[in-house]
């Protein structure tokens, strides 16, 4: 299926995905129900049992020639699936033997977690340390956009958390569209339904951990993060509280297919404090963006709470990115590439239940994700600056400031603007966003354009380009 609803998300609806637009949620229960009217997904047919190869003496043969290993050193490159192996091009030779080779490679060189009964295990192939290369580059050597203008640091950085919050609770069922969402974070104001309150709740959430980078992580924590999340759209009784049920499965609504069964409540408990005593070792030379996606993809697949379990694990990625000096994450929105290639996002937790618990294909889609999302605001703040730049030289003889500079570039697409909104947007005083607001009047840069909730709306006048000098 192209675009499936993730495990992580809406334990209690029917999720219906008719185009790549937002999907319609019925509520019926607690069962997670995928009903797709086009395109429905079927598990990966699982890889075989090597042990079945090896017990065939030619097979085992042919796994030790010079050409499997080639092949299977290709392929392990790219880390295929054995559904994408089936139908590579194997020569003269079966695929289930190119991949029992691509196994015995993987299995010498793979570490292991064990998340209550269950035991998961990664590799961290040269094509993630690529990743992970290019990351630490852009992100700590300077390569990353420069901002050092305090405003217009704090503008990207809310924008950036904003759209995060937003596209993490589209994920999972709100239906708000992007821009009335980012109007009603941006004005304050009240959420008018469920969708637009799970977006505010991300928002604080995603608020909250930015700010406690200094915990370690504990079911506590978890918990908390959890009852921010799901402040007024989930009962009281399981808000910041593990599931004590086995109720929740992900199935297909037409077949029945079950994606993906949580692990019994009653291994919740140990396997979340395995879980944080793996984050916390701070002994172990693993990289933190792979730990991170390891959290990420362990929420996941514990499943731990009724529901907004893949909001949880969003937050906590972000969470851990900050806590390891990752400070630039907070410009970066991984959730909207994420939802746009939803498909991907489910069948790497799928790919890796099937294939023993292989979390390697998770790392390396959480790790794309993040990488995607570096370009995605690398190419936003080229634009915005390059617009700062020529709407700045025009507003010189305005006398205005950096961050008044920067509304008026803000409106240009059509946008409009409250006090509220600059206030929150930039982080700034109540008194000073009135402050911008009455010099930008002044000078005619704003007009009062209508008003809502009992705030007044201002938008670009369309002066301070060419008119400023005629």
């Amino acid at each position: 299926m192209r675009c499936i609803v993730d495990r992580c998300c809406i334990e209690s609806a029917v999720i219906i995905y008719l185009t790549n637009t937002l999907p319609i949620v019925y509520k019926i229960g607690r069962v997670l129900i995928i009903n797709q009217r086009l395109n429905v997904m079927h598990l990966p047919r699982n890889p075989p049992k090597i042990e079945d190869i090896l017990s065939d003496e030619g097979k085992s043969k042919d796994i030790l020639s010079e050409e499997v290993g080639e092949y299977a050193k290709r392929f392990n490159e790219r880390y295929l699936h054995w559904s994408e192996v089936r139908f590579r091009d194997t020569g003269r030779f079966d695929p289930d033997i190119v991949w029992a080779r691509m196994k015995l490679v993987r299995m010498d060189n793979s570490a292991t977690l064990t998340l209550g009964k269950t035991r998961h295990r990664y590799n961290i192939p040269d094509r993630m340390m690529r990743m992970l290369w290019e990351f630490d580059t852009r992100a700590t050597a300077g390569s990353f956009p420069d901002i050092t203008d305090p405003h217009r640091e704090t503008y990207y950085s809310v924008s950036s958390l904003m759209e995060e919050s937003i596209a993490s609770s589209q994920m999972e069922g709100a239906m708000t569209t992007t821009r009335d969402a980012k109007a009603m974070l941006r004005n304050n104001i009240r959420p008018r339904d469920r969708s637009e309150r799970m977006i505010l709740n991300n928002y604080r959430a995603m608020m909250f951990v930015k700010e406690w980078t200094d915990r370690q992580l504990t079911p506590g924590f978890i918990r908390e993060i959890h009852s921010i999340l799901t402040d007024g759209t989930l009962d009281d009784g399981y808000r910041g509280r593990f599931r004590d049920n086995d109720d929740v499965v992900v199935q297909d609504s037409l077949s029945g297919e079950v994606f993906h069964q949580p692990i019994p409540e009653e291994q919740i408990d140990p396997a979340i404090q395995e879980l944080c005593d793996f984050i916390n070792d701070g002994d172990d030379l693993l990289h933190p963006l792979i730990k991170g996606s390891i959290l990420h993809y362990a929420i996941g697949f514990i499943h731990p709470f009724e529901d907004g379990n893949g909001r949880v694990a969003r937050a906590l990625f972000y969470w851990y990115g900050w806590r390891s000096g990752y400070r630039t994450m907070e410009y970066l929105a991984m959730s909207r590439y994420i939802r746009d290639h939803k498909g991907r996002y489910e069948e790497s937790f799928v790919f890796g239940e099937t294939d023993d618990n292989d979390m390697t294909y998770f790392i390396l889609y959480n790790l794309k994700a993040l990488l995607e999302s570096v370009d995605g605001f690398g190419e936003y703040f080229e634009r915005k600056a390059t617009e700062e730049h020529m709407v700045g030289s025009e507003l010189l003889d305005y006398g205005l400031n950096d961050r008044q500079i920067g509304i008026v570039t803000g409106l240009m697409d059509g946008g409009t603007v409250t006090v509220r909104s600059i206030e929150n947007q930039y982080k700034v005083s109540l008194n000073t966003a009135r402050a911008d607001v009455r010099v930008l009047v002044e000078k005619g840069l704003l007009v009062e354009t209508g008003r809502e909730v009992n705030a007044k709306v201002y938008s670009w006048s369309g002066k301070g380009m060419s008119t400023h000098h005629e």
